[in-house]
C-alpha cells in the first residue's frame, strides 16, 4: 500500500476592501503569494493590485501568528530578508490577539 503526504508549499494572502470579503465570495483588491521554503522561512512575491505598506505590515503579521520567523523577498533584484518578531504575551509590540484578516 502507498502513503501519500501532501505539503502546503503555496498560499495566497488575499487583500479585501472590506472585512468578510472571502467568506462572501467578492472580488479581492490584491493578493500576495507566499512560498513556505520551511515551517518558518518564506518566500513573499507576486504581489498584484492595491498592496500598500500597510498591507504588507498586516500580511507580515499574520505569518508572525502563524509561526513565520524569516520573509525573503526581491527588491530591485537583490534578494532581502525580514527576520520577524514572534507574537505572544511577553511581546508588547506583537500581541497575539491583534486583529488580523
Amino acid at each position: 500500500m502507498t502513503h501519500l503526504h501532501m505539503a502546503t508549499s503555496v498560499s495566497t494572502i488575499r487583500v479585501y476592501d472590506a472585512p468578510g470579503g472571502y467568506e462572501a465570495r467578492r472580488p479581492y483588491a490584491g493578493i500576495i503569494t507566499v512560498t513556505h521554503l520551511t515551517d518558518r522561512v518564506v518566500y513573499v512575491h507576486g504581489a498584484v493590485g492595491q498592496v500598500s505598506r500597510a498591507t504588507y505590515a498586516q500580511a507580515l503579521a499574520m505569518l508572525a501568528k502563524l509561526g513565520v520567523t524569516t520573509v525573503m523577498y526581491e527588491r530591485r533584484g537583490r534578494m532581502k530578508t525580514i527576520e520577524l518578531q514572534q507574537c505572544g504575551p511577553n511581546n508588547i509590540e506583537a500581541p497575539c490577539d491583534s486583529p488580523i484578516e
